[in-house]
């Protein structure tokens, strides 16, 4: 009977010293993902899911953001799921995990380059794993259709430098009836801040599209002996509330300001 009462009362210190609250372990938070509102596709507020750069490569990556959960102390990893299925309701796989913590890399980014095509549409959804291997219930999902990039992108017929107030910009492109101008102060690869920004109307005419900037006022924006760079982005049909875009981003191109003092 006193072996009995000392078997007893072992194994309730036992159980206090693993759990001294009396609650069992619960899973991390649900991640949240970072949502885009509509009209987006500017440098300032284009965030959640959206094409990103892929230089030199036919089409673009899939960028998919995403908060930091509140309880991220235990956290070890997130894992992101991916379907191309037509409605996005199955057919979800293990596409990569983002191990948390990794030098050099953003834990709440990861950038999609696996085996996309273009005109189909990518279904993700997040969720985070603690050392314990608990892992939480699933984020919303969002989904992305990367059209074709903008190409043979040229500035007053490919020039690298601009001496005088005007900017010729044409580009080939037949994905969308928008366009959208971006053009980037060139510090360095971490530091390029928006100097203008334009949405721009399709012309319809064989895929070749056109717009002209000019006037003295360009010598204000854009000082002389700066290094810029511009790109073109399509965005076609969105639903903000299924969280669905589709779009694409060109290739940057480089180009110099050195205004003629004639």
């Amino acid at each position: 009977m006193k072996r009995l009462f000392f078997y007893l009362i072992g194994g309730l210190l036992i159980a206090s010293c693993s759990d001294p609250q009396g609650v069992k372990p619960t899973p991390p938070d649900a991640v949240q993902l970072v949502l885009r509102v509509p009209g987006a596709d500017s440098l300032e507020i284009e965030r959640g899911i959206d094409a990103a750069p892929n230089p030199g490569e036919v089409l673009n990556a899939i960028q998919l953001m995403w908060y930091e959960p509140a309880n991220t102390v235990d956290l070890k990893q997130y894992k992101i799921y991916r379907s191309a299925h037509e409605s996005g309701v199955v057919n979800y796989d293990l596409h990569a995990v983002k191990e948390i913590g990794q030098q050099g890399a953003v834990d709440t980014i990861y950038i999609d380059t696996q085996d996309l095509e273009q005109n189909v549409r990518y279904y993700y959804y997040v969720t985070a794993v603690d050392k314990d291997d608990r892992e939480s219930t699933t984020s919303d999902t969002v989904s992305y259709e990367l059209l074709a990039k903008p190409n043979q992108l040229s500035l007053n017929g490919n020039s690298s430098e601009i001496t005088e107030p005007v900017m010729d910009f044409s580009w080939w492109s037949l994905e969308t009836d928008f366009f959208y101008l971006r053009i980037e102060e060139y510090i360095n690869e971490d530091f390029h801040p928006l100097v203008y920004f334009a949405k721009i109307q399709s012309t319809y005419d064989d895929g070749w599209q056109n717009y002209r900037l000019e006037g003295d006022w360009l010598k204000t924006l854009f000082y002389t002996n700066g290094h810029f760079r511009w790109r073109i982005d399509t965005v076609g049909d969105e639903d903000i509330q299924h969280h669905a875009y589709s779009g694409s981003e060109s290739d940057w191109k480089p180009f110099k300001v050195i205004w003629s003092t004639e």
